[in-house]
């Protein structure tokens, strides 16, 4: 681990140690640095180290995520959704339309005044792509997500590789600690089915009763396995995308799917910028 990290023997000074102190320390000069530090060392062998390292990682996430959380006021305001009620929003609508084919209904994007009864799904990929600073960053979002959650925003949070995993329905009460601890404790193995689970984030989202229906999907949007991932995109209002640490071909793919589905894509480039990308797509 000291290889890959030169504050390991800072931040870890004697076997089954961690400085708390140095780790603040780190986590101002270089948050990147420090978050996947925090992420391996949730993972260490030695059992001490993992589990001072695990409850540290709830508490710093936690906060990080907070940053994200925002507070609905009751006002209505003007979203897009593919369920053909309002006007039509023709930028959103070109973007989804193959050109050449002909434009059926389900390529349409309109806009209409909603409140704020809403429920979003977090599907998170821990396949083998995400490693490192990429589950620090699903963490983050994971806490900043359920944060967010109250009687007018409903949110859910699934993980998925080739298979789905339901950390949390919509309308339950999962400690955002509770969940930070359990991204942490999943390693990145496998192939990405990306239609899987956004066919598991629709059936999150189908029994509740809300105006608006969102997944927010926290992948590199290069599926591996399934089917083409914009074949699963029916009773999802809107798909919004956070890349993590996006290759050109992840940026492209991700702005592709959601353009697919409505929504925008979001290139999370350092822990940092989840505060924000939250905000903007919760708030």
């Amino acid at each position: 681990m000291a290889a890959r990290h030169e504050a390991f023997e800072e931040v870890s000074p004697e076997v089954g140690e961690l400085d708390e102190e140095a780790f603040a320390a780190l986590m101002a000069e270089d948050a990147d640095a420090a978050a996947a530090l925090l992420t391996d060392l949730a993972a260490a062998t030695d059992r001490d180290l993992r589990s001072a390292a695990r409850r540290l990682a709830a508490r710093v996430f936690v906060q990080v995520g907070r940053v994200g959380r925002t507070r609905t006021r009751g006002t209505r305001r003007l979203v897009s959704d593919r369920r053909g009620d309002g006007d039509l929003d023709l930028d959103r609508t070109l973007d989804r339309w193959d050109v050449g084919t002909p434009l059926v209904p389900e390529d349409l994007v309109t806009r209409t005044w909603t409140g704020h009864r809403r429920v979003v799904c977090l599907a998170v990929d821990t396949s083998g792509s995400m490693t490192g600073l990429g589950v620090a960053i699903a963490a983050v979002a994971a806490a900043g997500v359920v944060l967010t959650g109250d009687d007018k925003l409903r949110t859910s949070l699934i993980t998925f590789g080739r298979e789905v995993d339901v950390v949390q329905r919509p309308g339950q009460r999962r400690a955002a600690e509770d969940v930070v601890t359990h991204l942490l404790a999943l390693r990145g193995h496998g192939m990405t089915d990306l239609a899987g689970a956004l066919r598991a984030a629709r059936v999150q989202l189908v029994a509740e009763d809300a105006d608006e229906r969102r997944v927010v999907l926290l992948s590199d949007c290069l599926h591996t396995t399934g089917d083409p991932p914009e074949t699963a995109l029916g009773g999802i209002d809107r798909l919004d995308v956070l890349c993590p640490l996006p290759t050109a071909e992840a940026e492209e793919a991700a702005r592709a799917l959601a353009a697919r589905g409505g929504g925008s894509a979001v290139m999370v480039r350092t822990v940092r910028d989840l505060g924000p990308a939250l905000t903007r797509l919760l708030g």
